[in-house]
């Protein structure tokens, strides 16, 4: 029984939305899993006066909420606030408690787009797919001038996204952007691997025939893809499967739902077809 860990405060019936990792919160434990898991991602935007409502009022934490007020009225920065709950909580090891203290510190020397892309990478591997895609347009309207490295990143997951959604030339126009930044062969082949599954066969050997960079590629590019299986026709059934693959991946299962009835109605109707 050793690894029994007894909760801190109570389990509130009213959670609390934690916006930037767009997530609910019943427990003071949740909370401080949250913040071991996505350390390096926190800001001080995250520990707002609502947060600290929530703890007192919700989980009858008030010793922790007044600990907390005093930090925010004493203009204590992000590192002082989490030490403060994760120390109080105890529901850390303190090999996690050091893990944090070190991201933390590290975090604190990033400037707000390293951090802006940070999260959009968190949102992209956890398939959140709309909400990296919202963070990725704000970097690539807000980045300064001279960050053309940060700005191919922002291309290339654009592109990474629109091709998870079978978007496949409109992820062949961001990985071209990437493209004309980096000049890397592996935008190039992301730019072709894209263009080379949305194109018709005599439409992607006319593009070849145009472009010298990309035809001197095509052999190693056609090897790949025989080898995964990936030459296909992109229809309009695979397109719509995947759509609906995102929807139900962040949740909105309304629209999945729809979308499936949908096409069990459109089989339905050509299975008649092919009887009557």
């Amino acid at each position: 029984m050793s690894n029994v860990k007894m909760c801190v405060g109570a389990r509130s019936d009213t959670p609390y939305y934690m916006k930037h990792f767009d997530t609910q919160l019943y427990s003071i434990e949740e909370l401080c899993y949250i913040i071991t898991q996505n350390a390096f991602l926190l800001e001080e935007e995250d520990f707002d006066d609502n947060l600290i409502e929530w703890i007192r009022d919700r989980l009858h934490l008030n010793p922790l909420s007044d600990m907390l007020i005093n930090l925010k009225n004493g203009n204590a920065g992000l590192f002082e606030i989490v030490m403060t709950i994760l120390g109080y909580v105890g529901y850390n090891t303190e090999k996690e408690m050091r893990e944090v203290r070190s991201l933390l510190e590290q975090s604190s020397h990033m400037d707000q787009f390293d951090k802006k892309l940070n999260k959009a990478r968190m949102y992209l591997d956890q398939g959140k797919l709309s909400s990296a895609e919202e963070e990725y347009r704000y970097l690539e309207d807000s980045l300064p001038d001279g960050a053309l490295n940060e700005l191919a990143v922002v291309y290339h997951n654009q592109g990474v996204i629109l091709a998870r959604k079978f978007y496949f030339m409109e992820a062949a126009e961001r990985f071209r952007k990437e493209y004309d930044i980096a000049h890397t062969k592996s935008a190039l082949m992301s730019y072709m691997y894209a263009v080379r599954i949305c194109m018709t066969e005599k439409q992607y050997i006319d593009y070849m025939a145009d472009n010298k960079d990309a035809y001197l590629l095509s052999m190693e590019l056609e090897k790949k893809m025989s080898d995964a299986g990936l030459i296909y026709d992109a229809g309009e059934d695979k397109h719509q499967l995947a759509t609906l693959s995102v929807y139900k991946a962040e949740g909105n299962l309304t629209a999945y739902k729809d979308g499936m009835n949908e096409i069990i109605r459109n089989m339905k109707e050509e299975y008649r077809g092919m009887c009557s």
